[in-house]
C-alpha cells in the first residue's frame, strides 16, 4: 500500500518553505509521475530512485503544474487546507499498470539527505481515485493531485 502523504523529503521541503522563506527560494514547478505502488511499495523514506515501475514506453511523459499559477486550487476540507491540481497523461501506446501518483520537487535536501546541491525528491504520494489502471486500455489518463496541508 502506498505511503500516502508527505515523504521525509517532502516534509523537509514543506517546512523549509513555510518557515525559512527568508533564506530559501523554492522551485515553483512540480512534476507528477505515475507508478505501480503494489510493486514498488514506497515508504516515507523512499525517494525518486526507488521507483521501478514508472512507464517508459509509448507517449507517456511526466506532467507538471505550477504553484504560482491558476493550476492549483486551494480549499478547506474537513478542517484541512487542500491543494489540488489536475493533470492529464497521454498514455497512447503505453503499457504497464499504475495505481498511484507521486509528486517530485527539485531542491537541496540538506536535512534528510545532507546534500550540497538541488536534486529531484519526492514530495507527496497518493493512490489513484479509480484504483489500478492497465495503461494499454487508455489513450489519456486524467487525475487530480490532492495535497492536504495538515
Amino acid at each position: 500500500m502506498v505511503s500516502e502523504g508527505y515523504h521525509d523529503t517532502g516534509a523537509e521541503w514543506a517546512h523549509k518553505f513555510a518557515f525559512r522563506q527568508d533564506t530559501i527560494t523554492r522551485e515553483d514547478t512540480i512534476e507528477v509521475l505515475l507508478y505501480d505502488d503494489s510493486t514498488d511499495e514506497l515508504t516515507d523514506s523512499s525517494d525518486v530512485g526507488d521507483i521501478t515501475t514508472e512507464p517508459t514506453d509509448g507517449d507517456y511523459a511526466r506532467q507538471t503544474f505550477t504553484l504560482d499559477d491558476t493550476d492549483v486550487t486551494l480549499s478547506e476540507e474537513d478542517g484541512q487546507i487542500r491543494a489540488e491540481a489536475t493533470v492529464t497523461f497521454d498514455v497512447t501506446d503505453t503499457t504497464g499498470t499504475v495505481d498511484a501518483t507521486q509528486t517530485v520537487v527539485d531542491f537541496q535536501s540538506d536535512v534528510v539527505n545532507d546534500e550540497s546541491d538541488a536534486n529531484p525528491h519526492f514530495l507527496y504520494s497518493a493512490t489513484l481515485d479509480f484504483g489500478s489502471a492497465d495503461l494499454s486500455q487508455f489513450d489519456n489518463l486524467q487525475t487530480t493531485v490532492v495535497i492536504d496541508l495538515d
